[in-house]
C-alpha cells in the first residue's frame, strides 16, 4: 500500500513537473509568437503605410494627369475653334478675291476703249511725227522694251518708226486685234495688240523689238490722276522672236 502510495505521489510530482515545463516552454512560446507578431504587424502598418503614401501619391498623380487632360482638351478645342474661324476667313478671303477679280476684269472690259483710244492717239502722233506729243501718252515711270527713256532718247528712238497702227484684219488666230488680258497688277490694264508697223531701213539695228508689218505688241495702261486719263507703262513684243 505504502509502494502504490510512493508511486502515486511519485507520478503526481512528475506530472505537476511537466506540466509546469510545458506551461514555461509555452509561455515562452507565447512570447516570442508575440515578438514575431508584433514585428509581422510593425512590418505590416510600415507596408500599410507606405502603400497609403502612394496610393496617395496616384491619386494626386492621377487627379493632376485629369488636369492636364482637361486642359489639353481646352486647348484642342480653342485651336480647332481658331482653325474653323481661319478656315472661314480664307474661304471668305478667296470669294472676296473672287469677286474682286471678276468686278476687276468687267472694269478692265468697260475700259477696254478708253485705253484702245489712247493706243491709237499714241500711234497716230508716232505717224504723224509729233513725237512730243506722242511722248506725253507714256507715264512717269514708262518702260520701251524693258528701258525708260528720256523725252529726247524716246524721240530718238521712236522716229525710227514711218508709220504705225493697230491692225485691220487678225491673222495670228486671236480673236480680236486688240484684246485685254485677265490677272496682272490690279491697277494695270494689259492689251494684246496687233499692229501694222513700218521702220527706217537703217533702223534694224537701232529698233529691233519691231518688223515690217505685223507685230504682236503686249502693252501696259495705268491710270494718272493728274492726267486724269489712262498711260503707258510698258511696251513689249511678244511672239515676234525678237526681244
Amino acid at each position: 500500500m505504502k509502494k502504490f502510495v510512493v508511486v502515486m505521489i511519485s507520478a503526481i510530482v512528475l506530472f505537476v513537473f511537466l506540466m509546469l515545463n510545458y506551461l514555461v516552454w509555452d509561455k515562452e512560446r507565447l512570447q516570442n509568437q508575440r515578438e514575431s507578431d508584433k514585428i509581422e504587424q510593425d512590418w505590416l502598418r510600415g507596408q500599410n503605410r507606405i502603400l497609403t503614401t502612394t496610393v496617395d501619391e496616384l491619386e494626386e498623380a492621377k487627379k493632376k494627369l485629369e488636369e492636364e487632360i482637361a486642359s489639353q482638351k481646352r486647348k484642342i478645342s480653342s485651336l480647332e475653334e481658331e482653325l474653323r474661324d481661319a478656315r472661314q476667313k480664307e474661304a471668305n478671303y478667296l470669294l472676296e478675291k473672287q469677286k474682286q477679280k471678276e468686278a476687276l476684269d468687267i472694269f478692265k472690259s468697260i475700259m477696254m476703249e478708253d485705253v484702245k483710244e489712247i493706243t491709237k492717239k499714241w500711234f497716230s502722233s508716232i505717224t504723224q511725227k509729233a513725237y512730243h506729243e506722242s511722248f506725253a501718252f507714256l507715264g512717269d515711270n514708262c518702260t520701251l522694251w524693258g528701258k525708260s527713256y528720256e523725252e529726247k532718247e524716246y524721240i530718238e528712238l521712236i522716229s525710227n518708226i514711218n508709220s504705225i497702227s493697230l491692225a485691220e484684219k487678225n491673222g495670228s488666230g486671236q480673236d480680236s486685234v486688240f484684246t485685254i488680258l485677265s490677272g496682272g497688277e490690279p491697277d494695270v490694264i494689259q492689251a494684246s495688240i496687233l499692229v501694222d508697223a513700218y521702220i527706217e531701213e537703217d533702223a534694224q539695228k537701232i529698233l529691233p523689238q519691231l518688223v515690217n508689218g505685223i507685230n504682236n505688241l503686249e502693252v501696259g495702261f495705268v491710270y494718272d490722276t493728274d492726267k486724269e486719263s489712262w498711260v503707258l507703262l510698258y511696251v513689249i513684243t511678244k511672239g515676234n522672236g525678237n526681244p
